[in-house]
């Protein structure tokens, strides 16, 4: 819906304008309260017969600012339409000789990614020149350092309080997109004090909350984490009360990471289902799939926490979001999603008899997960699944047609392949310890063969406590190597 905001002077004219389009007024309303009587996903305000845009503070239309214009049929109706969503119609009452064609243009070509000229850049001001030259398909591109002096210089020109926050808020989407979080951090707090309007707050509080999420770093600070979801509860509640589900449920998911890091699984799982229920009545079927995701990782995280009554559910989401990832359009998530079902088979609680048909479940997954994950295409997750697959077989029960431990042996080597010294030096110890482990479980012809086993066994060992500092794989490697030098005193 959107609103306009006037007086009781333009009242009349204004509804006379909007019924002079079949039921337009269907999806505007005139109000001459200060504020909307219904809530509104946008809202014009008419003043001294001129027509003022406000601020789109949570991205349901590009971030072009347009400039007050002369109050007239045309330019109202092309507004609405441009408002709507109908660009088109929205030009058929303006033409190239109207102050507001070029900005419809503009922003229009900023919506569709369309080139945008040279000679169009004049005359605007310094927000809508940052704006274009950040989001929009211009050439040549100018550098990051000349974006941030674009940006630096519309916030000094802002002639009003909310413009200037509205400028801040994509000042900071350049900084979160480049990954200098600290400096969105600093950023932001100072872009609060500034702030004026609830909106602006909302929406500078939500960036502050993505920044300080993403600047964290192992141990997690619980304080921190709790700081940030009290933020986002907050801002989610104000979407919500705004009509804004579709944010709400966005944030929810962020919501919901960062109360899974605090171990508040209960909470986590609030979030996401909230974020899953919005998805699904705005039929958002991407998103839905990436919460869908989200909530299987979840439930995951969950099972291996002291909840293993979570497997069959994890297993179960992870499943779902099959039906929006499905393998020959979304190769990348099929894959991942079959690496953590994998996962999930080789590792949920089950009895003798039913241990058969979770392996073979397992081993099927990290097929599936192998042919996308290739060492020529990707080789550093093809390194993980074959280490994976490699670990989960040596719990796999015999098999008839082959030897699980020489086939976990196989893959382990395969994932040493790429896991090198240089590359991935924790990686490959972590390899190397797994495939230690495998050595004391396999079967040698003779004993000739056993000694070159443990000869392999000591060097690899070794090769450990030259890869990495960790104390905990460091003892892990010295424990290996006391086992051997045991084993060789009793030979």
């Amino acid at each position: 819906m959107i609103t306009i905001l006037t007086t009781t002077e333009h009242e009349f004219h204004i509804k006379e304008m909007i019924d002079s389009v079949d039921r337009l007024n269907e999806l505007v309303q005139v109000s001459i309260e200060d504020t909307p009587s219904e809530k509104s996903d946008k809202i014009l305000r008419i003043e001294g017969k001129k027509i003022h845009s406000t601020i789109d503070w949570f991205d349901t239309e590009p971030p072009y600012l347009f400039p007050s214009v002369e109050l007239s049929e045309g330019n109202l109706l092309a507004i609405l339409f441009y408002k709507i969503g109908n660009e088109q119609q929205a030009f058929q009452y303006v033409s190239e000789s109207d102050t507001l064609y070029k900005h419809l243009l503009l922003a229009t070509k900023l919506k569709f990614g369309y080139e945008i000229e040279q000679e169009e850049q004049s005359d605007l001001s310094a927000h809508n020149k940052a704006i274009l030259h950040h989001y929009g398909n211009l050439s040549p591109r100018i550098s990051f350092n000349e974006l941030r002096e674009l940006y630096a210089n519309a916030l000094q020109q802002a002639n009003s309080a909310d413009v200037k926050s509205y400028t801040a808020k994509h000042y900071l989407n350049l900084l979160l997109d480049a990954q200098l979080f600290e400096d969105t951090i600093v950023a932001s707090e100072a872009f609060l004090k500034e702030a004026k309007s609830e909106a602006a707050q909302i929406a500078l509080s939500i960036q502050w909350c993505t920044a300080r999420f993403k600047n964290l770093q192992l141990p997690y600070d619980s304080d921190t984490l709790k700081s940030i979801l009290v933020k986002q509860e907050e801002c989610i509640q104000y979407l919500q009360s705004h009509d804004l589900h579709l944010n709400a449920a966005l944030l929810a998911m962020e919501a919901c990471d960062v109360a899974n890091f605090l171990g508040d699984f209960p909470l986590a799982k609030e979030h996401i289902n909230m974020a899953i229920k919005t998805f699904k009545v705005e039929e958002a079927t991407e998103f839905l799939g990436e919460a869908g995701l989200k909530k299987a990782h979840l439930l995951y995280h969950w099972s291996k926490n002291g909840s293993p009554q979570y497997y069959k559910a994890a297993i179960n989401a992870f499943q779902d979001t099959l039906k929006v990832f499905k393998k020959d359009s979304y190769p990348d998530y099929f894959a991942e999603i079959q690496h953590s079902l994998a996962l999930i088979y080789s590792e949920i609680p089950a009895p003798p008899d039913e241990k058969p048909m979770w392996t073979a479940f397992c081993a099927s997954a990290f097929k599936e997960a192998l042919e996308f994950y290739t060492k020529e295409t990707r080789p550093y997750e093809h390194a993980m699944v074959c280490h994976n697959y490699a670990t989960a077989l040596m719990d796999f029960p015999p098999a008839k047609l082959h030897n699980n431990h020489e086939k976990a042996y196989g893959l382990f080597e395969k994932a040493l392949e790429i896991r090198t010294k240089e590359k991935y030096p924790t990686e490959r110890a972590l390899t190397l310890l797994n495939q230690l482990e495998l050595g004391w479980l396999m079967h040698n012809e003779d004993g000739k063969e056993e000694e070159k086993r443990l000869e392999s066994m000591r060097r690899k060992a070794e090769e450990i406590t030259s890869l990495v500092t960790d104390e905990n794989l460091l003892n892990r490697a010295k424990e290996q190597l006391e086992r051997l030098d045991r084993l060789k005193t009793i030979i």
